[in-house]
C-alpha cells in the first residue's frame, strides 16, 4: 500500500517536469528585486562526502538540486535569503543571525572537511527588521555565533558548488500563524525593494517524514497526502491550497518544510511565475521536493499572474 502511494505520488510529480505551469497572466512593468524563489530539500545524504553510494537512491533530487542552483545563479541575485527549519527557533518571533559572517560544516555527519562560509547581508537584515516592525510582525536578531545547521548547509552546498560566493541571510520561522509567515515573506521582499537589492528566496524543508514503515518519524498511511497536495499545488501555482491546508494533515505528515514554504509564498506575494516541480521522491520515507516558485523575473517586465480567489 505504502509503496504504491509513494510511487503514484512520484509519478504525478514527474509528470509535471515537462514544463512550467501556464496561467492567465498580465504583464506589469516593474523593477524586479525578487528574481527567484524556490523550495529545496536538505537531507545531508545529498552531499557526496556524506551520502556516498546512497546518492544513487536520491539521484533525481541530486540532479534537480544542481539544476535548481544553476537556475538560481542565472537569475543573478545579489543576496540569497534562505529559511531553514533547523535554525535556532523562537516560538514567538522570526529570527536571524547578526554575525558579519555565516559559517558551518558537516562534522556531525562525519564530514567536517566540508566547510562553507558566507558574508551576512546585514543591511538587508536591518531592512527586514524595519519592514517587520512596520507590519507588526515579531522579528529578532541574535549575535551569538552558531554554526549553520544542515537545513541551511545542504542547499548552500549545492549553491556554492554552482559558484555562489555572494552574501546570504539565513532566517528561522516561528510558531506564529501561517498568515503571519506569509506576511513576513512580504516583509522580506519589501525590504529588498527599499534597498534596490536583487534577492533569491530559498525555502529549505523536507516534506512528510512518515511515508514508509522505516521512515524516521514512523509510518502514517495517509502522510503521502500532504506531499501530494504540496507538490501538485506548487505545479499548478495554487498558493491558496497550500496556505489554507488543514493543520491536522500537516501534523499527520510530520513535515519540517511547510512554514518555510509559507514564507516563500509570501515573498512572491502568492503569485507564482514560471513555477514548476523539478523533482520529487521519498525513497527513505521522507519526501524530497525540489521546485521553483518564481523564475525569469527580468528588470524590465514581470509577468504578474491572476490567481482566482487570492
Amino acid at each position: 500500500m505504502y509503496n504504491k502511494a509513494v510511487r503514484l505520488l512520484t509519478a504525478r510529480a514527474i509528470s509535471n517536469l515537462t514544463g512550467c505551469c501556464t496561467r492567465s497572466e498580465e504583464v506589469k512593468l516593474m523593477v524586479a528585486t525578487l528574481v527567484f524563489a524556490g523550495i529545496a530539500p536538505h537531507p545531508p545524504l545529498l552531499v557526496p562526502e556524506i551520502g556516498g553510494h546512497r546518492i544513487s537512491k536520491v539521484e533525481r533530487s541530486f540532479k534537480a538540486m544542481q539544476d535548481f542552483s544553476r537556475r538560481l545563479l542565472e537569475a543573478d541575485p545579489e543576496t540569497i535569503v534562505l529559511i531553514s527549519p533547523h535554525s535556532p527557533l523562537d516560538w514567538h518571533a522570526f529570527t536571524t543571525r547578526a554575525d558579519a559572517e555565516l559559517y558551518g560544516d558537516f562534522r556531525q555527519f562525519d564530514a567536517g572537511q566540508v566547510r562553507l562560509k558566507f558574508n551576512n547581508d546585514l543591511e538587508l537584515v536591518n531592512a527586514i527588521g524595519k519592514e517587520a516592525e512596520a507590519a507588526g510582525v515579531p522579528f529578532k536578531t541574535y549575535g551569538r555565533s552558531y554554526l549553520l545547521d544542515h537545513g541551511a548547509m545542504v542547499p548552500l552546498y549545492f549553491l556554492a558548488e554552482a559558484g555562489w560566493r555572494g552574501p546570504v541571510v539565513v532566517l528561522a520561522f516561528s510558531g506564529l500563524s501561517i498568515g503571519t509567515h506569509v506576511e513576513f515573506g512580504r516583509c522580506i521582499t519589501r525590504a529588498a525593494e527599499k534597498l534596490g537589492r536583487r534577492i533569491a528566496v530559498v525555502a529549505s524543508g523536507d516534506l512528510s517524514h512518515r511515508l514508509i514503515p522505516t521512515a524516521p518519524a514512523g509510518y502514517e498511511p495517509e502522510a503521502y497526502r500532504f506531499d501530494q497536495l504540496v507538490t501538485d499545488s506548487v505545479a499548478r501555482g495554487d498558493c491558496k491550497e497550500i496556505i489554507e491546508m488543514d493543520p491536522d494533515l500537516r501534523e499527520l505528515a510530520g513535515e519540517c518544510g511547510y512554514r518555510s514554504i509559507a514564507i516563500a509564498l509570501g515573498s512572491i506575494d502568492e503569485k507564482p511565475v514560471n513555477n514548476c516541480v523539478l523533482s520529487y521522491e521519498g525513497p527513505y520515507g521522507v519526501g524530497y521536493l525540489v521546485a521553483i516558485l518564481a523564475e525569469g523575473l527580468s528588470q524590465s517586465a514581470v509577468k504578474e499572474q491572476s490567481i482566482g480567489g487570492l
